[in-house]
């Protein structure tokens, strides 16, 4: 037997083989044939409903465009980007989100407005720098409502300005209301200077002699003063009636009206003093320059200059009043506190 298979093995072997084969075939035709029929009926199936055919697909070309062309990431405008959040301030134990929150972080400042003009919010000192080196602080320019990142718009230099009580050169004026009377139809009043001023009538000597004027006209030697009404009025003192009949002028340099009493008109009489200021010695400082100290005249001009000198503002110095001293520029008004800085006042 064993001589037997030796003999025959490859015949044998072969023989197996053809078996399995034929075994296998057996058992593919029919499933051949029948997703042969499925597939007829399928055909047959889209025929009758009319289904579109199946179009190309364009995912692959459209991903390998993205490779290609990768999406950069956009700097956002709170600071935050792809692997960081937008920062938060710890302020009193407490951590703040400076773009939803309602709490200033520098008061009077609100935080949309540093972070609108790009100022950096976490900096403890911000609101005194000067970010464009154009001699104001943050705070000065939020208070000028100007851009303190644009170097070419610059608050009033005037704001810059300050003086004390000693700094002032100051004039006195002061004059009787004698009397009015009716000159060829034009109501005229008496004023007597009680110190010496420029007399036009006699050259502009200074003296103390009696000046007549209209109402609408400047009192001669003091033309800073002009009459602008008069008031009849009168007093019972004790059963008796005192004419207390008021004169009212007004300083044009400050718009400040001033009421003179008939002088002899009651006992209760008191001469008014009339100050103006003759010059002040300012002191002119811009944020991280020297002090300048700027000398001027009343009713003269004088000039401030940026600290690269590019800009320049020429004021007037109009008079001193009991808020401070006023300036004058292009038609607004302009006023100095003493010891501080100044503020502009709406144009008349």
């Amino acid at each position: 037997m064993n001589q037997f298979l030796k003999s025959y093995y490859h015949w044998i072997v072969l023989g197996l083989a053809v078996l399995t084969a034929l075994a296998s075939a057996g058992m593919l035709i029919p499933q051949q044939l029948g997703l042969q029929d499925s597939l007829t009926a399928l055909a047959a199936a889209t025929k009758a409903t009319k289904l579109p055919a199946p179009q190309p697909s364009t995912d692959a070309a459209n991903a390998l465009a993205g490779i290609k062309k990768p999406i950069v990431w956009a700097q956002r405008d709170d600071g935050a980007s792809m692997l960081v959040s937008r920062p938060y301030l710890l302020k009193n134990g407490t951590l703040i989100d400076p773009m939803e929150g309602h709490e200033p972080l520098f008061p009077p400042v609100p935080n949309k407005w540093l972070i609108d003009h790009q100022l950096d919010y976490t900096d403890v000192n911000i609101l005194d720098r000067d970010p464009k080196h154009k001699g104001f602080t943050v705070l000065e320019e939020f208070k000028a409502g100007t851009d303190p990142n644009n170097p070419n718009v610059f608050p009033p230099l005037a704001t810059k300005l300050t003086y004390s009580t000693g700094d002032i050169s100051k004039g006195t004026y002061s004059m009787d209301f004698i009397d009015g009377e009716d000159d060829e139809g034009v109501m005229k009043f008496e004023l007597r200077p009680l110190e010496p001023i420029p007399n036009p009538a006699k050259g502009n000597r200074p003296d103390t002699s009696p000046r007549s004027v209209a109402k609408g006209d400047t009192i001669p030697g003091a033309p800073f003063l002009k009459v602008v009404d008069y008031q009849p009025k009168t007093k019972t003192i004790n059963d008796t009636e005192y004419d207390v009949s008021e004169l009212i002028l007004e300083n044009t340099l400050t718009g400040e009206k001033l009421a003179l009493t008939k002088k002899f008109g009651s006992r209760e009489y008191k001469a008014l003093p009339i100050e103006i200021i003759e010059s002040v010695n300012f002191h002119y400082q811009l944020t991280g320059a020297p002090e300048q100290i700027v000398s001027v005249q009343r009713g003269k001009e004088f000039t401030l200059s940026s600290l690269d000198n590019k800009l320049t503002e020429t004021y007037t110095l109009n008079n001193f009043s009991t808020g401070g001293i006023l300036l004058g520029k292009n038609g607004k008004t302009f006023l100095v506190k003493e010891a501080t800085a100044v503020s502009p006042l709406p144009t008349p």
